[in-house]
């Protein structure tokens, strides 16, 4: 059967749809603890963990598109897991899902930027990140 890479695609797409959201639902967080408001602040971490779990969704069904059969599953860890700034596909969806890659990853930098911040706003010396600021591993 074979890997279906436009659902792939199509799931990816979903994926940085919720990725956004979360972004822009974190930076009203970020502003409504600057508030004070803290009615606001409850709806906006339910708003983010339901988007949080709509990605998760969308990867857990990206995942279970290579279930098929072994080349789906090759196809598909090479789509998910090589180097979105290196590798730049065949076919016009292996592009486009590469394309997608790289603007998630970009958003998931810029998020966990203002995420950092938040928390260590809101707990102080009780950071999950600590005093500085964690350096993202680069990809070998």
């Amino acid at each position: 059967m074979g890997l279906d890479v436009t659902k792939v695609m199509i799931l990816l797409q979903r994926r940085y749809s919720s990725i956004r959201e979360i972004d822009r639902v974190t930076k009203e967080l970020e502003e409504a603890f600057v508030r004070g408001d803290e009615v606001s602040a409850v709806m906006l971490l339910e708003m983010r963990a339901d988007e949080m779990a709509k990605a998760d969704e969308c990867t857990d069904a990206i995942w279970q598109l290579g279930e098929e059969d072994r080349n789906a599953y090759q196809k598909l860890r090479l789509l998910m897991l090589s180097d979105p700034e290196q590798t730049f596909g065949e076919s016009p969806e292996e592009k486009k899902i590469y394309e997608i890659r790289r603007k998630t990853q970009e958003t998931l930098d810029k998020l966990r930027t203002v995420d950092q911040r938040l928390n260590r706003n809101v707990t102080r010396e009780k950071s999950y990140y600590g005093a500085e600021p964690r350096k993202r591993p680069v990809n070998i």
